[in-house]
């Protein structure tokens, strides 16, 4: 977007990239400017911030190294090489370069990844769970993505609806711009892309098809056919399927697309919750 806007124009956009990740508050602790250089090194290299994309992947790599033997020797070597990769990465050269080199490099991992993983582990319930996190967290990273920039549109709806270079930008996140392309074959417009983002039934970054996929974990788990559930996260999880299938673009604007997604965000965070509930946390016996 920085090619396309005036710097100006640009820096009031960095806050809600660091509001989507969940972390402005931690931020201001340890910068007293939001820049491109200093949102850029907080999110992808300070190891003291536990959601920056080198402490991602160093907590990835030290949980696989805790259950080699469970793991494929093609998906172990993949996580170490990535890991050994990010750190040769310098923040002041990257910055100085771009950070094109760095998240192309971050973006590449993580398919190569899910290629490894998915092409040499067994299917069975580890795999499962690896796919429910997966699902779970695309579905509430494109969730707290549409409600950030959609509620940033609602205040300035003229503006927002001119700016499609915004809207390419967002589409270009998910890796959902061609798919855009194919779908609508028009210019970008604000209600397409929440269409897209929100409901689209195929396209593996959209809300509705993260929820798909983690239902069908979930089921794949608990054993469970379609119209029962056996947890309450399968509960929840069919509930909001439901509610994503039958949903128009129109009615969830008609309803106010903020409270829409937070309603969403907060129903993800149940069904999270309620996982670690009911399969990895033990109760103590008295």
């Amino acid at each position: 977007m920085m090619l396309e806007q005036a710097p100006a124009a640009f820096e009031f956009n960095w806050e809600p990239i660091l509001k989507m990740a969940g972390e402005r508050e931690h931020f201001r602790q340890v910068y007293s400017e939001e820049t491109a250089e200093t949102v850029f090194e907080f999110l992808a290299f300070r190891r003291d911030n536990p959601s920056s994309i080198v402490e991602c992947i160093a907590k990835a790599r030290e949980n696989a190294r805790t259950i080699r033997d469970y793991l494929s020797r093609e998906t172990w070597e993949d996580i170490n090489s990535f890991y050994h990769r990010v750190l040769r990465f310098v923040p002041v050269e990257e910055f100085a370069a771009g950070p094109h080199r760095f998240c192309d490099e971050v973006r590449f991992g993580c398919h190569r990844y899910y290629g490894a993983r998915d092409a040499t582990l067994a299917h069975d319930d580890g795999w499962e769970f690896l796919r429910i996190g997966a699902a779970l967290e695309r579905a509430e990273t494109t969730a707290r993505l549409a409600n950030l920039e959609f509620r940033v549109a609602e205040s300035e709806p003229v503006a927002a609806a001119q700016d499609s270079h915004q809207w390419l930008a967002v589409l270009r996140s998910v890796g959902a711009y061609a798919a855009y392309r194919r779908q609508y074959k028009s210019v970008i417009e604000l209600d397409k892309v929440a269409e897209m983002l929100i409901l689209h039934p195929e396209h593996p970054r959209s809300v509705r098809f993260s929820t798909m996929e983690l239902q069908n974990g979930l089921r794949a788990i608990s054993g469970t056919a379609p119209g029962s559930y056996a947890t309450e996260a399968e509960r929840l999880t069919g509930k909001v399927l439901e509610g994503l299938r039958y949903a128009t673009i129109e009615e969830i604007f008609e309803e106010g697309l903020h409270k829409y997604m937070q309603d969403l965000l907060l129903s993800y965070r149940a069904i999270g919750a309620d996982i670690g509930r009911s399969y990895f946390y033990y109760s103590v016996a008295s």
